[in-house]
């Protein structure tokens, strides 16, 4: 019986290189394909060539020296086959890039865009304002990413009065188009002050579910403003054209509604300061100006206008009372200011015995946000209880 042949990883490996380098048939070789998730390092840059059966990793040394394609552009690339042997990795490595027209995916969302413009979908005026003072939120995007995390951390430096709450969807993927249409229409009939549509950056195919025809539709048709915040500063998606507004990031969509509770307050408090003052010396100058006419005619005539005088002291004295209740009002009016905004203050309601509950940082506002075995905190005046649902009992309301 023959002894087996051992080679190791690296002399394997070295075989295949050689191959590539060896065979003329590889080299300069032009292929023509679709440039997807293209990215620049340094002077450096790395892509995709796709169609619709396959996928090309591919390199280009000194980019900037040929044709920089745009995402998603139809291109011919010139070069030859390399497999890296220390990473194990196959890549194509590209000398020579040139257009050949845009690509057809780039080329289908103009034509979507052209289409859905015509029928005036991005129409300025059918779009609603954004609320300076929004009571709850509803952002619809993926639980488990960061955009979900940087939203609510975002609105809760500024404020803590909204509540946020979170409708999980795919935000890429096959069925990520559909599961964000159906996700948009429920939550457009639950009557929030808002929603933000959101998803962190990614390249074209990642996206593609915010270039979709339905979602599209299901932003421009929402009865609720609606925020797009897709991907980084440079993308636009369709969803930004058919939204209400646009916001550069999912964070800046978290500012554009998060307005500064304690700012506010200090406008009120400062408000309400100037009106009293103001009264005050409104009254002061009415006594002043009743003194001096009073001190007039006193002058010289005392004896002939005696009731007279008398009448208008009389008269002082009540201006002098009506001061005074002015006075009190205004800080009634103002204790009960300040009254009414500590009310709103969750440590206040939760200092009576209430306990706000959480799952996953976030607040559980319904019985089907959980599910037995769930680990849910509960947030008192005083500190927080840790604890694990053990059932769950939903009750009609």
């Amino acid at each position: 019986m023959n002894e087996r042949q051992l080679v190791t990883v690296t002399e394997f490996c070295t075989v295949i290189k050689r191959i590539f380098q060896a065979e003329e048939m590889l080299k300069n070789i032009a292929i023509v394909g679709e440039i997807s998730g293209f990215r620049a390092s340094g002077a450096h840059s790395y892509f995709s060539l796709k169609d619709s059966g396959a996928i090309l990793p591919c390199s280009c040394f000194n980019y900037k020296k040929t044709y920089v394609p745009k995402e998603g552009e139809k291109v011919i690339v010139v070069g030859s086959p390399d497999y890296y042997v220390q990473g194990g990795r196959f890549s194509f490595i590209v000398s020579q890039i040139e257009p050949q027209g845009i690509g057809l995916l780039y080329q289908k969302i103009e034509e979507l865009k052209k289409k859905l413009a015509d029928e005036g979908i991005f129409d300025a005026a059918h779009k609603k304002p954004i609320p300076k003072f929004p009571k709850n939120v509803i952002v619809v995007t993926s639980k488990s990413g960061a955009v979900i995390r940087d939203i609510c951390r975002t609105i809760r430096k500024y404020n803590d009065n909204i509540d946020i709450v979170v409708k999980d969807v795919k935000v890429q993927g096959e069925f990520a188009a559909r599961e964000i249409t159906s996700a948009l229409y429920a939550v457009d009939k639950l009557e929030y002050d808002c929603c933000i549509l959101a998803r962190g950056g990614g390249s074209l195919e990642d996206l593609m579910p915010f270039y979709d025809e339905k979602v599209v539709r299901a932003v421009y048709d929402m009865k609720t403003p609606i925020i797009s915040a897709i991907g980084h500063e440079t993308d636009f998606s369709l969803c930004d054209f058919a939204a209400d507004a646009r916001s550069a990031t999912p964070t800046a969509a978290a500012e554009l509604i998060a307005y500064d509770v304690r700012e506010y307050k200090k406008n009120v408090f400062d408000f309400l300061s100037r009106g009293k003052f103001a009264t005050v010396k409104h009254l002061e100058n009415a006594e002043n100006r009743t003194k001096l006419l009073a001190q007039k005619v006193g002058s010289g005539m005392e004896k002939l206008y005696r009731d007279d005088f008398a009448r208008l002291k009389l008269l002082l004295n009540r201006m002098k009372n009506a001061e005074n209740t002015i006075i009190k009002t205004k800080e009634y009016q103002i204790n009960k200011s300040i009254n009414s905004l500590d009310n709103l203050n969750p440590t206040r309601i939760l200092k009576s015995g209430y306990f706000r509950v959480y799952s996953d940082n976030l607040p559980v506002l319904s019985v089907e946000n959980v599910k037995t075995g769930d680990n849910i905190s509960l947030k008192g005046a005083d500190g927080r209880i840790f604890a694990t649902v053990t059932g769950v009992e939903k009750e009609n309301v």
